[in-house]
């Protein structure tokens, strides 16, 4: 009786947790299709224009063009960056030095976005990249770095270490090996790094507020710009189609994720 309590309980604090976290998302998608021209919920009536707005206005067809390069650019630099250098952590023969080593490039995540932000301003000011979308991508690559590192480390972990040595035997040399054994055996925890380096973009507001300028500004701004500006249901139809984006991304790299093991 008391284990029978004890589970609807437990369901029952699981079931608030889910609902608390996901009826933000289904508020403002609903708000997203109102025919009114403020945000008001419940929303009255049922109409497109929202989105059409989005979709037609030149200002974010340039922040969702800005968020996309941006994304690839930042998903590059990480992915190959992340890859070489969990598969360098993990050549390293001392445990306490390989995880030192690996905490090292998990530092990114401790420190408060905004204070990276400051702190990388002065320097891209005097190489010219506010304003840029690479000064963009560029910072954004440090948020996702930590990202790819996990993924691949995770996939490390888990690879079968005799195939590579296997080759090096049979006289292919360390690129080689490294190109036909380790990185088809990566490949999963390396998508999945890319995937959720990508969707830093669409997540990320500090970066672009420093460094984007007026030129590089990306869909996460440009929501905030709309919201002081306007205050139209478009900053809701736009977070819907964020939020649409970035969980099916996540669904793509839970699935590689599963792939993986």
């Amino acid at each position: 009786m008391i284990r029978l309590a004890f589970k609807t309980t437990a369901c029952a604090a699981i079931a608030a947790v889910f609902v608390f976290l996901v009826a933000p998302i289904f508020i403002a998608g609903s708000v997203s299709f109102t025919a009114d021209e403020s945000m008001t919920f419940p929303p009255h009536g049922f109409s497109l224009r929202w989105y059409e707005q989005i979709a037609g206005e030149r200002r974010w067809q340039r922040a969702i063009t800005n968020t996309m390069m941006v994304g690839a650019m930042c998903a590059a630099m990480a992915t190959v960056i992340g890859t070489l250098s969990a598969y360098g952590i993990s050549k390293i023969g001392r445990p306490g030095l390989r995880d030192a080593v690996l905490v090292l490039f998990l530092t990114p995540l401790a420190v408060p976005y905004m204070s990276l932000g400051m702190a990388l301003y002065p320097i891209f000011a005097d190489l010219g990249l506010i304003g840029t979308r690479f000064g963009v991508a560029l910072a954004q690559s440090v948020i996702a770095l930590p990202f790819v590192v996990v993924a691949v480390t995770s996939t490390i972990r888990r690879r079968d270490r005799a195939l590579e040595q296997a080759a090096r035997t049979l006289g292919a040399t360390a690129f080689q090996s490294f190109i036909h054994v380790v990185l088809p055996l990566l490949a999963p925890g390396i998508a999945a790094g890319f995937i959720l380096a990508f969707m830093t973009s669409f997540d990320d507001i500090i970066m672009p507020i420093f460094l984007s300028g007026f030129t590089a500004t990306t869909v996460p701004k440009e929501m905030l710009d709309s919201l002081y500006q306007s205050g139209d249901p478009s900053v809701m139809a736009a977070s819907t189609a964020v939020s649409t984006v970035g969980l099916a991304l996540f669904l793509l790299a839970t699935m590689l994720g599963r792939r993986r093991r």
